[in-house]
């Protein structure tokens, strides 16, 4: 076996395809790459180091983590710290990708992690998946949903409000810009799962089903998206299941100044944590022992305008769920709170001085609202560098 080394650009090819997403949420990861010939394959190396540094004026809430606040915001009767300031290093990130020839068509493998297991420090897997001919499989973003509808944020979980593109294991087939994917149903950890007085587990007993369309039209693309699932308990020899679903539609588009406008809206019954930050979970169990579903609804759009080394963007993002029979759950719906809904703002200017560098710097501000119509919010400051490799 012969191994070759040298340094190449990822701007093209198959390592710009996965590294998109990247682009997608935060910044430039056009850089130099360490490449290997391994026999018959190619295999590359990237990753960044970046440094995030918040202040939050309100409880204790860690740049290091980048969870948007909304668990901290405190209604305005509740005391608490007048604010944090934190730094860390946990989103950097390592992955390595490979293409080997075969006569049926290349043979595709991504694995990737960061620092941020629980926060940080801990190492993550990201993804971890192979694709050949049209099949992947393994752990990488939703069918669902994809970026096209996203604007960058610092905020490392950017804007909620919008279609949850998080990591699943799945597998699934892509031709001609439709998917198909059968998903894990126990993937996500916020605003999932089933909210109950009982000590009881989640559980489903079939994979969640997804489907995806995405098209672009010169500068304009679009995306759909759709979801069937199973929302459950069980405790003790008490069981029971319901049926869930989702729907979401996003757009994006580039006018020949640069300027780039996008938005995505979502909607679903038992849609859980496929709406990002969703405040409610799938579903909850009644007095009866029946699983009912919750029903939620989510927005966010935004624009991004060139200027200098970079460009500025502006967003904004909702998210709201329909808890009014939930109130006398005990324990209280998965936000210590009682929230309903939440809506967030970002400003950010986020430029590169030279190809594997970036700067960025940011405001939030997220406002958190109970069924009640009593609120509070909360105003975030932060800032990034990051050095690609």
């Amino acid at each position: 076996m012969t191994i070759n080394v040298k340094t190449t650009s990822r701007s093209s090819g198959y390592a710009s395809k996965i590294m998109l997403p990247l682009a997608c949420l935060g910044l430039s990861t056009a850089a130099q790459a360490l490449e290997l010939d391994v026999g018959d394959s190619e295999v590359s190396i990237y990753g960044f180091a970046q440094l995030d540094a918040a202040y939050t004026d309100g409880p204790d809430m860690y740049a290091a983590s980048g969870f948007t606040p909304f668990f901290d915001i405190r209604p305005r009767d509740v005391e608490g710290s007048d604010g944090d300031f934190d730094m860390g290093a946990y989103t950097s990130r390592i992955g390595l990708l490979s293409a080997t020839p075969t006569k049926n068509g290349p043979i595709r493998v991504v694995i990737e992690g960061d620092f941020h297991e629980n926060g940080g420090p801990g190492f993550r897997l990201r993804h971890a998946y192979g694709e050949w001919n049209g099949i992947l499989a393994g752990q990488t973003w939703t069918n669902f949903s994809g970026f096209v509808g996203l604007t960058k944020t610092i905020d490392f979980t950017g804007p909620v409000g919008r279609p949850n593109p998080g990591r699943l294991a799945q597998i699934r087939y892509t031709l001609n810009g439709f998917s198909a994917a059968l998903e894990d149903p126990d993937g996500f950890s916020v605003g999932e799962g089933i909210l109950s007085g009982t000590s009881g587990v989640n559980q489903s007993r079939v994979p969640n089903f997804t489907l995806r369309y995405t098209q672009s039209v010169d500068a304009f693309t679009y995306e759909f998206g759709g979801l069937g699932r199973e929302v459950g308990y069980e405790v003790s020899n008490e069981d029971d299941y319901a049926f869930g679903w989702g729907i979401n539609a996003s757009a994006s588009y580039r006018f020949g100044t640069g300027i780039k406008l996008r938005g995505a809206v979502a909607h679903g019954d038992g849609i859980g944590g496929y709406l990002f930050f969703n405040p409610g979970g799938a579903g909850y169990v009644k007095a009866d022992g029946k699983v009912e579903t919750i029903k939620a609804t989510s927005a966010t759009t935004g624009i991004s305008i060139p200027a200098g080394t970079g460009a500025f963007n502006l967003s904004y993002a909702m998210v709201q769920a329909d808890m009014d029979d939930t109130a006398e759950l005990n324990p209280a719906p998965p936000n210590i709170y009682g929230y309903d809904r939440y809506d967030s703002v970002f400003l950010n200017y986020i430029w590169s001085p030279i190809e594997p560098i970036s700067y960025g710097i940011e405001v939030g501000h997220h406002r958190a609202e109970q069924p009640s119509g009593e609120s509070n919010d909360i105003t975030r400051l932060q800032g990034m560098v990051r050095y690609t490799f």
